[in-house]
């Protein structure tokens, strides 16, 4: 009886392990933890975007001056434009600022003018009907080229020249600043930081002031004579910001056309660290 009793009890153990085992057979595999789920489809990073290369351009040239007109004073057109490869936008812009510039007498003041050939076109006719040598020694220039550019910014001089008589012409130089990477134009707010637009002009009035006893050696006439301004002319350098003033803006025709630098070590938080720690291209 005990030997059955035994018997029965080993025989029910033994088929409660065989059903242990097969319910863990049937089991379906269990699914990885998240960490593993997202380190096996894990993309790696894409390489970073190779560094801008240094922008170039070739030169074109347009050059007018009256029909039959001999002498070294005759009116005279002289343009040498840069233009660069594979950049239609960045080409178009500039060509149009020079247009307005030398149709405006060194002012970007609205000019219809729609081309530089009709630009020089128009400056020759107007020497043309000026009685007898009247327009002796007219002279209209304007030439661009790359100033400089960091990282994927390039800045762009253009330069510009009247001369229809008196005492002097009257140059013009402005810098415009172009994204290579995103195609587009930017301007002095681009750079600097939201909500720093004071920061920023505070800093200028006091490079402005530097520069009044660096340059200027100015007394309170001066000062008020030529008070500090705002410009949007600017480009970026190892030494800060930069700001191009024109002739006749915070100084007299003798002075020509100031630059403020505002010092990089001061603009931390001010202008977008971005544009500051570009580097040129090699």
């Amino acid at each position: 009886m005990r030997l059955s009793l035994f018997t029965a009890l080993a025989l029910l153990l033994a088929l409660a392990g065989c059903d242990n085992g097969n319910d863990n057979a049937d089991k379906a595999p269990q699914a990885p933890a998240q960490s593993e789920q997202s380190e096996s489809s894990h993309q790696p990073p894409a390489s970073p975007a190779p560094p801008q290369a240094r922008l170039e351009g070739k030169s074109e040239t347009l050059q007018r001056q009256p029909d039959q007109c001999q002498s070294k004073e005759c009116p005279k057109v002289d343009i040498d434009l840069e233009v660069y490869a594979q950049q239609d936008a960045l080409n178009q812009a500039v060509r149009a600022q020079l247009i307005r510039q030398l149709a405006g007498n060194g002012k970007d003041d609205g000019s219809q003018a729609t081309s530089l050939e009709a630009v020089a076109a128009g400056f020759i006719a107007d020497a043309a009907n000026l009685p007898d040598q009247g327009a002796n020694g007219w002279e209209l220039t304007g030439e661009t080229g790359l100033l400089d550019q960091r990282g994927s910014l390039a800045t762009i001089k253009i330069d510009s020249y009247e001369f229809t008589g008196g005492a002097h012409g009257m140059p013009a130089t402005h810098w415009l600043n172009w994204d290579l990477a995103a195609n587009q134009r930017v301007r002095l707010a681009d750079v600097i930081e939201p909500g720093q637009q004071d920061a920023f002009w505070a800093l200028a009035e006091q490079a402005h002031d530097q520069w009044l006893k660096d340059e200027a050696d100015a007394d309170d006439d001066f000062r008020k004579a030529w008070p500090f301004q705002k410009t949007s002319d600017f480009r970026i350098t190892d030494d800060g910001i930069v700001l191009l003033y024109g002739a006749y803006t915070i100084g007299p025709y003798v002075m020509g056309m100031p630059e403020l630098t505002l010092p990089r070590e001061q603009l931390s938080g001010i202008v977008k660290e971005r544009y500051l720690s570009a580097d040129k291209p090699s």
